[in-house]
């Protein structure tokens, strides 16, 4: 029954809206670092007019874990004089779910040498689900939900030793509250099923990260030439008054290539990430994750949780209209196809044999890989806001509906 609720809600015109507590690392300051550049390109190349950096756009939609939920979105690129970007996105659902986040980046210290910005989240979740740990067969349903409460601010410094690189230094806080939260359909709560489960209480981390960016696209809104590379390091420790400590790598690439006229595009997308931590150190709902909007569209959110995570994504991109809304936004909209793949390892011993050299290699790395699939829209404003509606489908799901906003990549 619980499944065929989700399937008849998200086959029609379903909007999923991308909020929720999320403590672990989601890459959304290097993406806001990754916008900087590309507008300092086409701010130095005279084609980011005052007028295309600005857009508000409204969100509606439904779920059966939400219900009916409505937020709105706002970004002006050009605040001030000094072309600092504010973003505002907030959103609130029946069921009590609700999310806030503010970012406010300055891009043009020293002689645009150097980017301060500053972040903000405020969300809660009271039926957060929980699908277990590990690449697990355990889908669609999950095992049991549980309350999340998140609050984050955290401060970033960042170098511009060239026009395409930025160099960044991000410190915080992040405090996690789970508790019981709404039961729903005699699922179980978390904390009650799994009592010893890492972070079950939550917990408050200072998470400390350098990160590296490079970007020669274009645009922000619609890119169709050029790489994004992302290297990062966060740590966390006991010694910096954090309930937990652990140290995460993570690798993001992608490249964007235009077929013959620039209204086809062909992009590709490389990540990984590995979450070093022993005696029980790093908390649930820090893992790597996968499912959701950002990787694995076609499956639910952290569907999968493991210390380590390998996915590829892939987009054909194909512009069907633009046109003038009034006077305050170029409007674009595009069609896109995609494939994503991608899998989650519990422990060293699990990626060693999964990728270990011999006559089985390939069949059992693709065989054990998750997949999903699907098409969406992008409809983009400007050059403030990029609006992504996704619908994807897995062995799991089928015609999962995401609106959230960027592109995954």
């Amino acid at each position: 029954m619980r499944r065929f609720a989700r399937l008849a809600a998200s086959v029609g015109v379903v909007l999923v809206l991308d909020s929720g507590a999320v403590a672990r690392e989601n890459l959304d300051t290097e993406s806001m670092l990754s916008n900087v550049i590309q507008q300092g390109a086409m701010e130095s190349g005279g084609e980011l007019a005052p007028s295309a950096g600005w857009a508000v756009l409204p969100q509606l939609g439904y779920s059966p874990e939400k219900g009916p939920n409505a937020g709105i979105k706002f970004t002006d690129r050009n605040a001030t004089s000094e072309r600092l970007t504010v973003d505002v996105d907030g959103s609130f659902a029946l069921k009590q779910q609700r999310n806030l986040n503010l970012g406010v980046v300055a891009p043009h210290f020293l002689d645009d040498k150097l980017i301060a910005m500053v972040e903000g989240e405020y969300s809660l979740d009271p039926t957060k689900e929980f699908f277990g740990l590990g690449n697990n067969e355990v889908g669609p349903d999950p095992l049991s939900t549980n309350e999340e409460r998140l609050f984050s601010i955290l401060g970033t410094l960042a170098l511009r030793p060239w026009p395409r690189v930025t160099l960044a230094l991000t410190g915080g806080f992040t405090d996690m509250r789970i508790r019981r939260g709404e039961l729903e359909h005699d699922r179980p709560s978390t904390e009650e099923l799994f009592p010893d489960l890492a972070g079950i209480h939550g917990g408050h981390t200072n998470p400390l990260a350098v990160s590296l960016v490079f970007n020669n696209r274009e645009e922000i809104t619609r890119p169709t030439r050029g790489w994004n590379v992302i290297l990062k390091i966060q740590h966390v420790n006991h010694n910096l008054d954090n309930d937990f400590q652990f140290t995460r790598y993570i690798f993001d690439g992608s490249y964007l290539y235009p077929l013959m006229t620039r209204r086809q595009v062909v992009g590709l997308r490389i990540g990984g990430e590995y979450i070093d931590a022993k005696n029980r150190r790093v908390p649930f709902y820090e893992l790597s994750s996968l499912g959701g909007s950002q990787n694995l569209r076609g499956f639910f959110y952290d569907r999968f949780l493991g210390t380590s995570r390998v996915m590829i994504n892939g987009e054909y991109r194909q512009k069907l209209v633009d046109f003038d809304f009034f006077d305050f936004w170029h409007v674009r909209l595009d069609g896109v196809v995609f494939g994503d793949m991608g899998r989650v390892f519990f422990n060293e011993r699990e990626f060693s044999r999964e990728f270990k050299v011999d006559s089985k290699l390939v069949p059992r790395v693709f065989g054990d890989f998750r997949y999903s699939y699907g098409g969406g829209l992008r409809i983009a404003l400007g050059e403030a806001i990029l609006a992504r509606i996704d619908v994807g489908f897995s062995n799991e799901e089928t015609g999962l509906t995401y609106l959230t906003f960027g592109h995954i990549f």
